[in-house]
């Protein structure tokens, strides 16, 4: 358990103060001027937002020591290199606003749905506006809790972050007309108390949401695995967990006060400290589904056909059929049988609609209109 310190409000340490103390205590990371550091402690608490439930860290903490389970992990786990590719979306900033929690549930879906669609360059960038101005409300102040996002997740899915633009004040719920076409949805969100359950969570399915507790001296955090050193306690804050590593003993984690603090947005933990494995659990989404289809991605996806030919191949002896659909020819090598099938889907339809992943035509369907 993180070591219990007053709430009292002290000056905030220096740079000279943090550094005297990591030396002193024999810790390994580093401190430095960062784009939150030299904030007025009012304004470094409104990069914060985890409004935690009373008597939610007595019950994880009971819990915890309650846990006798094992679980098998690999000795290091980091998404932004699993397996030769990197699945984490860019690093947010949330501005003046209490809204982390958004943020760090945004990053994980993100990420998850990088992963459900087994494409790791797909352009995802999903609207914690939405989210939390119509998930919470009018809440820069007061915050949020990952229980509460994760449901509305699941409940009402998340747009695109162009069908409402985040801006860090509170705004009113004003999302896109078209919202219901432009959607990511989670099926389920799992809370995770066990520790290396974490960790095998994190190895085999993705990344978690994640809260900890925040002293004065991690705004200065610029690189290295934090520990605590000096200053009070700012706040709580909700962030995503991107990884851990056994043999530096920590959490590896993607933050939302952009890429001017940490190491270009990101930072690494020690186990035990802040709280965030001691007194608070983790969250993993799965199942993702979903309308939204991002800007410029062509990859995959359904839409009516301009134009649909067949033709046939010399090469590969056998037909072809085409279909123009969003502004590109797409093919599927076809026999004489489906031939006979798809010519009469063909001949009867008003219209055609085509799915298709690349350039490789993977269905077609046909409307009859009756009117």
């Amino acid at each position: 358990m993180a070591e219990k310190r007053e709430d009292k409000k002290r000056k905030k340490p220096t740079l000279a103060e943090i550094e005297s103390q990591i030396k002193e205590k024999g810790h390994k990371w580093k401190p430095g001027r960062t784009s939150v550091s030299e904030l007025s402690e009012g304004d470094q608490d409104m990069r914060l937002g985890l409004d935690v439930p009373e008597g939610e860290m007595d019950r994880v903490e009971v819990a915890l020591s309650r846990e006798k389970r094992t679980f098998e992990f690999a000795p290091k786990c980091d998404w932004r290199d699993k397996d030769g590719e990197n699945w984490v979306t860019p690093v947010r900033d949330q501005g003046g606003c209490g809204s982390c929690v958004a943020f760090g549930t945004v990053a994980t879906i993100e990420c998850q749905a990088k992963n459900h669609y087994n494409k790791p360059g797909r352009d995802i960038d999903l609207s914690e506006a939405d989210l939390f101005f119509c998930g919470a409300g009018r809440k820069c102040q007061q915050g949020w809790w990952p229980a509460y996002a994760l449901d509305y997740a699941r409940d009402n899915g998340i747009p695109d972050e162009k069908c409402f633009p985040y801006e860090d004040h509170n705004m009113d719920c004003t999302s896109c007309s078209d919202r219901a076409d432009r959607l990511i949805r989670i099926a389920r969100w799992q809370e995770i108390i066990n520790v290396d359950q974490r960790k095998e969570w994190l190895d085999k399915k993705g990344p978690l949401v994640a809260c900890m507790a925040v002293y004065r001296d991690f705004f200065s955090y610029k690189d290295g695995v934090y520990q605590y050193e000096t200053g009070d306690l700012a706040g709580y804050h909700a962030i995503c967990c991107i990884g851990y590593d056994e043999d530096q003993s920590c959490w590896i984690c993607k933050n939302s006060w952009g890429t001017g603090w940490g190491m270009q947005g990101f930072f690494k933990i020690a186990y035990g400290q802040a709280d965030i494995d001691t007194r608070f659990a983790m969250y993993g989404v799965e199942d993702i589904s979903g309308t939204l289809i991002t800007d410029g991605d062509e990859d995959e996806g359904c839409d009516w056909a301009e134009y649909v030919v067949v033709d046939y191949s010399f090469i590969a002896n056998r037909r072809v059929l085409w279909a123009y659909v969003r502004g590109k020819w797409r093919h599927q090598l076809i026999s004489e049988t489906q031939l006979a099938g798809i010519g009469s889907i063909l001949v009867q339809a008003s219209s055609v609609k085509a799915c298709y992943q690349g350039d490789e035509l993977v269905q077609i369907l046909g409307w009859k209109n009756f009117s």
